[in-house]
């Protein structure tokens, strides 16, 4: 019985010598290892760690994450400076630009400025002083060298031809010298230009198939012939040498203005106007094959005389005359050989008398004393110009 106890006893002591050499064995290989719990959690987001050899931590996933971030900032950052600089210097480069271009512009401007200074016109005083010395061919040669070929300023003779209607109105308070007529005149006119600047004229128009009313009852008309005649001296100045320049002529005119009736005729006088006056003409070119031209005439005192017909008709004393005259037209220019040009006029002539007139007047009976007349004459001429 004790025996069999023994044995027993032997089996189970050996049973858990093997199991408790078993079991250690098993922690020892590392299969079963208690760790301690760390205290503080893991984020969710916080991935593995990463060991070295030596089972050092390196680094995270996280952190990877992180610096990746932070250098693509630095790029993004560096990339954003170096196109600040680029737009910088971009922007320096285009005020360098437009800098320079201002100074090559301010360059062309004051060598045009000068240019301008170098090419003036002769002026007139030089051109009279040409006329009397060796420097004419001085003179030309600057226009040949600086004026375009078809300029008017390189014609040295110039003829006009124009066919001219005329509605003549004069008015008075003596019937003598009230009448109308209507009529076509036919105006030649003639220039020499000494120099561009300088030069004579001459015009002449003269009367087709004019007459005037009679004092008759039967309401006759009157032969008459109308006679115009201007000599002229004048000088230009243009503001430029470009052909389309502006210009202004001014002249000092020599005039006589005649009315003629037959020797006969008892209705009307002979009449004649003449005197020295002034004439100022602008020439306004819009294009090189258009020019507008405004001017007009002052003659401040005028000698005007009535001559016997078949009566001695006298309005008296001649105390003082005047005429004034306005200009409007253009020319069109086919080359500088060739202008077609067309005026429309009028002049105002003002006779004053004193005393008394020499017959009664047949329409009062009466014999009027200080007698004035207003003699207006309108003027539409359509015309062509020969240059040389």
């Amino acid at each position: 019985m004790k025996t069999s106890s023994a044995i027993l006893l032997l089996s189970l002591l050996s049973t858990s010598t093997s199991f408790a050499q078993t079991g250690l064995e098993g922690f020892s290989s590392g299969r079963y290892e208690i760790r301690k719990s760390s205290s503080k959690r893991m984020p969710a987001s916080e991935t593995a760690l990463v060991t070295d050899s030596d089972g050092v931590k390196v680094r995270t996933l996280k952190e990877s994450e992180l610096a990746a971030e932070e250098k693509a900032h630095k790029e993004a950052a560096a990339a954003k400076e170096e196109a600040a600089k680029a737009a910088e210097a971009s922007k320096i480069e285009k005020d360098k630009t437009v800098i320079s271009q201002k100074v090559e512009i301010t360059k062309v401007e004051t060598v045009v400025d000068k240019s301008t200074l170098e090419v003036q016109e002769p002026s007139i005083g030089e051109q009279a002083e040409s006329l009397f010395s060796n420097k004419a061919e001085k003179i030309y040669d600057f226009y040949r060298e600086q004026v375009h070929p078809d300029d008017i300023r390189n014609n040295k003779a110039e003829l006009d031809f124009a066919p001219v209607l005329i509605y003549n109105d004069s008015q008075s308070n003596y019937s003598f010298r009230d009448y109308n007529s209507f009529f076509n005149a036919l105006k030649i006119k003639a220039a020499v230009w000494f120099t561009p600047l300088i030069g004579v004229s001459g015009q002449m128009l003269f009367s087709m198939g004019a007459d005037v009313d009679s004092m008759d009852a039967d309401k006759s008309r009157v032969p008459a012939k109308y006679e115009f005649t201007d000599l002229a001296v004048n000088f230009r100045r243009f503001f430029g040498v470009s052909r389309k320049s502006n210009s202004v002529e001014f002249s000092v005119i020599l005039s006589e203005n005649k009315m003629t009736v037959p020797s006969d005729n008892t209705s009307r006088a002979r009449l004649k106007t003449s005197g020295v006056g002034i004439g100022l003409k602008t020439r306004l070119p819009s294009s090189a094959n258009y020019s507008w031209v405004m001017g007009g005439t002052f003659f401040p005192r005028l000698q005007h005389d009535e001559s016997e017909t078949g009566v001695a008709i006298n309005s008296g004393t001649a105390e003082d005359t005047i005429r004034l005259g306005l200009d409007f037209g253009g020319e069109w220019k086919f080359d500088r050989e060739g202008q077609m040009t067309w005026n429309l006029g009028t002049t105002v002539e003002r006779n004053v008398f004193a005393d008394t007139a020499s017959l009664p007047d047949p329409s009062t009976g009466s014999t009027p004393s200080n007698v004035s007349v207003t003699n207006t004459l309108y003027m539409f001429s359509l015309g062509y110009r020969w240059g040389h």
